[in-house]
């Protein structure tokens, strides 16, 4: 497969035609027939392909040498000053590498005093010893009569600059070689270093039948001599030198789309068949998303973003709304931010609290506008199609005059980002877990205009792990800015959903999630003026609540706290939420609904099941209540669920230290507060000794036996002993 990102080294590797192109380049350099130094410019902007351009035009250098007769075979440097740091460094290994390919050419004639001069000529520059092994073999006679020095530096040879460059030069005309240098990479070099190769070419290295052929951004190296010299002649200095330019060819725009077809092929195949629409891929592609591509680097850094990120998210994402998103993602991250923070902007979220009205079109219009803005690649009607396309509601925004069939039953269907129900998931890796940006927050709170709308955005942020981030962003000063008319909603919602939330874990440092939502709720009703008004928003709550129970029970449970004069929490009447009768009334209704559950057999399988039966044993019918037990208790689950409740705690400590502790038999009085443990021995001595028993879980198996024990059952078959 072609690798967008590595630079190809033959013509056979050519995906983009551009071998003709090196061909031609690497013939003028063969073709200039002038002895005098020539510089030879490749512009091209990152990832244009530069380097691939210099590998083909290495390969016809190379190609022609081998009709050459040897003595007119090109001799080639490869030069990268990348590898080298340091101004100093940097032009003592231009001679290294020169002084190296120079002494690899066994038919350069005049070789010796060539490379001497060479190293001569560059210790004038490096300050630098020349070699020892590079130096001109002395004579028999020289060497019994002088002693060797150990260093020879070039102020030593009582010679000049100038004289060892025009001898150099005047060994290197009489070549038929031409000695061609590569430079590649000088945009990634420091400024200086930049400054600094320009001034090798131009100055110490512009050498007779030497010809350089140097590859760069040309706006790069223009601002690095700018910024250099302080001045504004940057393109003047690089068009002094460079006496033959050459732009890199530019991509056809069908290679570019056969590439990428190429390199998405791979992901595609790890689509189901049914999930792809070629027909919507056909639109999103040639009316947009093509033309965010402009070179082969721009193809790998998109491919290996949605390689990562589509594996992770395939089966809850649109594959083509996925591929657009990315695109978007990865080359206006700006603009992809500014869709993930505006949900209500792209979606249909609120559609069905506010109307879409003038006003209001003319602020999302100008919300979107801005998100436009952000984009710096691409026009704006491409980018703005591109968003139609994924985003049906924004054509009531810019297209309100223009028919058109959107359906949201559909878009849920095929896992459309346009739906609200999905368009999370298509972040889910940009955001830390449980984010809510700030723009999603306030849609959120603006739901609360509407009963049902709120309720389903609480469920949504439950299912995407989100509600303890939401509750916990809700118990701040925000709720001093929620208007009057919303806070029943909150206050309905919040009892109605509650025990469907995490609960969380109390402590020093943190709240359970019930004792966050009382919080809410406390400062939410403390807006309210009257404590009638106060009881009746709780007293409606409590008769409407459907989905939840023990959030009933711990907030009367809180609301008391107020009423007690021995908790640090007693307030004077005139501060409470709610009057001691009406703190009654609601205890009342909340017996009647606990009754309620209990009569439709949802009672016994709440996950919260003791205080739920000290509320009712406290606040409504005792009788009733006991019954309730005694008929749970009859069934083998009932028993196994009521004990497994009841003793919660002695099982948890159990199944983390197998240790019998003395205080767990005060849990025996929490049994026997509903039923004496007497009745219930028989049927758990039953249950214990069946065969059933080892096919219950670990803590309805431990409830079983901490019972027993307990009560010191006597049974046929033992009981684990456990240390007291």
């Amino acid at each position: 497969m072609f690798d967008a990102d590595r630079p190809i080294f033959s013509s056979e590797q050519d995906r983009l035609n551009r071998a003709v192109f090196a061909k031609y380049l690497a013939r003028c350099m063969l073709d200039h027939h002038d002895s005098e130094s020539l510089v030879v410019g490749l512009y091209g902007g990152w990832g244009a392909g530069k380097t691939s351009v210099i590998n083909l035009v290495v390969e016809e250098l190379n190609f022609a040498a081998s009709n050459m007769e040897d003595e007119e075979k090109p001799i080639i440097l490869n030069f990268s000053p990348w590898s080298y740091s340091g101004q100093h460094q940097l032009i003592y290994n231009f001679y290294r590498r020169l002084s190296s390919a120079l002494r690899s050419v066994p038919y350069l004639t005049h070789s010796e005093r060539i490379i001497h001069l060479l190293e001569l000529y560059a210790s004038f520059f490096t300050q630098k010893p020349i070699p020892k092994s590079l130096r001109p073999k002395q004579s028999l006679w020289r060497k019994l009569t002088f002693k060797e020095q150990e260093d020879v530096y070039a102020w030593e040879s009582g010679r000049d600059l100038t004289q060892v460059k025009a001898e150099l030069n005047e060994l290197l005309r009489r070549q038929r070689h031409k000695i061609i240098i590569i430079i590649d990479n000088i945009s990634r070099l420091y400024d200086y270093e930049i400054k600094q190769i320009f001034q090798i070419v131009k100055s110490m290295g512009d050498y007779e039948n030497t010809i350089y052929l140097l590859a760069f951004d040309k706006e790069q190296v223009i601002h690095a001599i700018n910024k250099i010299d302080d001045s504004h002649d940057g393109e003047k200095y690089v068009e002094k030198i460079v006496q033959l330019p050459f732009e890199v060819p530019p991509i056809l725009q069908q290679d570019l789309e056969n590439i990428l077809a190429d390199r998405l092929e791979e992901i595609i195949l790890t689509i189901p068949e049914d999930a792809w629409n070629t027909e919507y891929w056909a639109d999103v592609f040639y009316s947009s998303l093509k033309f965010f591509f402009q070179n082969c680097r721009d193809i790998t850094r998109y491919v290996n973003t949605l390689n990562f990120s589509y594996s992770r998210l395939r089966d809850v994402v649109n594959p083509v709304d996925f591929f657009a998103l990315t695109a978007i993602e990865v080359f206006m991250p700006d603009v992809y931010f500014g869709i993930r923070d505006n949900k209500d902007l792209f979606t249909d979220l609120m559609d069905n609290v506010y109307v879409l009205d003038e006003e209001k079109r003319a602020k999302d219009r100008l919300r979107c506008d801005e998100i436009l803005a952000r984009n710096k690649r691409v026009p704006r009607e491409i980018l703005l199609e591109l968003l139609l396309l994924l985003f049906p509601r924004l054509r009531q925004i810019y297209q309100p005059d223009l028919p058109f069939f959107h359906s949201t039953t559909v878009a849920r269907k095929l896992k459309r980002i346009c739906s609200p129900d999905l368009f999370d998931a298509y972040f889910r890796l940009s955001l830390q877990t449980g984010q809510i940006p700030e723009s999603e927050f306030k849609t959120i709170l603006a739901l609360a205009a509407d009963d049902e709308e709120f309720d389903q955005v609480l469920t949504r942020l439950n299912q995407d792990d989100r509600i303890i981030k939401f509750l916990d962003q809700l118990d701040s000063q925000v709720i001093s800015h929620i208007p009057h008319e919303h806070i029943h909603c909150i206050v309905n919602s919040l009892i109605d959903n509650g025990d469907l939330f995490p609960q969380g874990i109390s402590g020093p440092l943190s709240l359970s999630t019930p004792m966050r939502i009382h919080r809410i709720i406390h400062r939410l009703l403390q807006r309210i003026n009257t404590s009638e008004d106060r009881f009746a928003m709780l007293q409606n709550a409590i008769a409407r609540a459907s989905k939840s129970l023990y959030i009933i029970v711990h907030e009367l449970t809180e609301q008391a706290r107020e009423h007690t004069e021995e908790e640090d929490t007693f307030l004077p009447i005139e501060f409470r939420d709610v009057t001691p009768e009406q703190l009654n009334l609601l205890r009342k209704l909340a017996a009647s609904r606990i009754e309620s559950w209990a009569k439709t057999g949802r009672l016994s399988e709440h996950p919260r099941l003791l205080p739920i039966l000290f509320a009712w044993l406290d606040w409504g019918n005792e009788e009733n209540c006991r019954h309730f037990v005694e008929q749970m208790t009859d069934s083998d689950r009932g028993l196994i669920t009521f004990l497994s409740a009841t003793l919660d705690k002695p099982i948890t400590e159990a199944m983390h230290q197998y240790e019998k502790k003395p205080e767990w038999e005060e849990y025996l009085k929490d049994i026997e507060a509903f039923i004496p443990t007497k009745k219930l021995e028989p049927h758990a001595k039953t249950l214990f000794e069946d065969p059933y028993f080892e096919k219950l879980k670990e803590r309805e198996q431990l409830g079983l036996m901490i019972f027993l024990d307990l009560i010191k059952a006597s049974t046929s078959k033992i009981i684990p002993q456990t240390s007291p």
